[in-house]
């Protein structure tokens, strides 16, 4: 069983590349593709909150902000500016880690709620910058006309052909997000999340490193901007907003904090989930917060911690 295990976690990464590949093949439904394209885009995003939140133990709600930034960003330097897009995506990526590393060293000293608290208000001025600098975002009529990309004279203009862009991007992030997880710096994350005290004592920089793993959050989720803006061709302010974030941080959760597969699994479930309940829009909010209850009371680790410890607990009563 332990065997068997292993060799599933090694060829992860080639599973969830061949599941990409031939979701589209499967999926004839425009809308559902559609869907499972928002997914995907949530995916990137929601790897990197996983990484700040499940790995650094840094909480954020706010980063729907990082995620307006990437998208106005790369609509900016596209329809203003004329940038191909190919440029566009990963200096979206780098815009918003500059502002991370802004917020990062600004809330270096928080911990626990007073840092969830300070990326509220972060998260909230961004967006009040966005509906208010007319000149720049268009401002609450939203930024229009923001074009498909081309990729050797074929448009990406259907969301088939998008859906391989994004999937590439999702394989990408996974593979090299693991990496990191699996690397020296992945196990002083770890550390410093069990016990930061207990992490200094043994020379672990942790400054530095909640530092540096809130820029790759942040970067991650200004790609995951830039891919919305092209997909969309459209962006309105009040498409980042707390309601976003509570979003993004909830689907961590329900997929399991500190769990690598985890981000994929919330991400999926709770977009599908959501589309059962839409009908209740008005009380988005609210939904949100039972559905966090219920997952903290009954699932404390999440869908892939709850899984893995019923793996666990199968293997050892086999082992008797």
């Amino acid at each position: 069983m332990r065997r068997i295990m292993s060799t599933a976690q090694r060829f992860s990464g080639l599973f969830l590349l061949a599941l990409l590949l031939c979701i589209p093949l499967v999926v004839k439904n425009i809308y559902y593709l559609h869907l499972m394209n928002y997914s995907l885009i949530a995916i990137v995003l929601v790897i990197g909150l996983n990484l700040l939140s499940g790995y650094a133990g840094q909480i954020s709600i706010g980063h729907a902000a990082f995620y307006g930034i990437g998208a106005y960003f790369s609509a900016i330097m596209t329809v203003t500016y004329k940038m191909s897009f190919w440029l566009a995506l990963p200096l979206s990526g780098f815009f918003a880690a500059a502002f991370g590393y802004v917020v990062a060293k600004a809330t270096s000293k928080l911990k626990g709620a007073y840092l969830a608290i300070a990326s509220i208000g972060i998260g909230v001025i961004t967006q009040m910058i966005m509906t208010n600098w007319t000149a720049v975002t268009m401002g609450a009529q939203g930024f229009k006309g923001i074009k498909y990309p081309v990729l050797f004279g074929l448009r990406l203009n259907t969301d088939a052909r998008y859906y391989y862009l994004i999937a590439a991007v999702v394989a990408i992030t996974y593979w090299a997000v693991g990496r990191l997880i699996d690397s020296e710096m992945g196990r002083a994350l770890r550390a410093i999340r069990e016990d930061e005290t207990a992490a200094q004592f043994m020379g672990v920089d942790a400054g530095r490193l909640k530092v540096t793993a809130f820029i790759i959050s942040a970067f991650l989720a200004g790609v995951a901007g830039s891919l919305l803006a092209h997909l969309e061709g459209y962006l309105s302010p009040y498409s980042f907003g707390f309601a976003q974030s509570v979003g993004f941080l909830l689907m961590a959760l329900a997929g399991g904090l500190g769990y690598k597969i985890g981000p994929i699994v919330g991400v999926i479930v709770l977009t599908f989930a959501r589309e059962y309940i839409r009908f209740f829009s008005d009380y988005q909010l609210v939904i949100y917060g039972l559905m966090l209850i219920l997952i903290i009371v009954f699932m404390p680790k999440g869908i892939s911690g709850f899984f893995s410890s019923a793996f666990d607990k199968l293997m050892k009563k086999g082992g008797r």
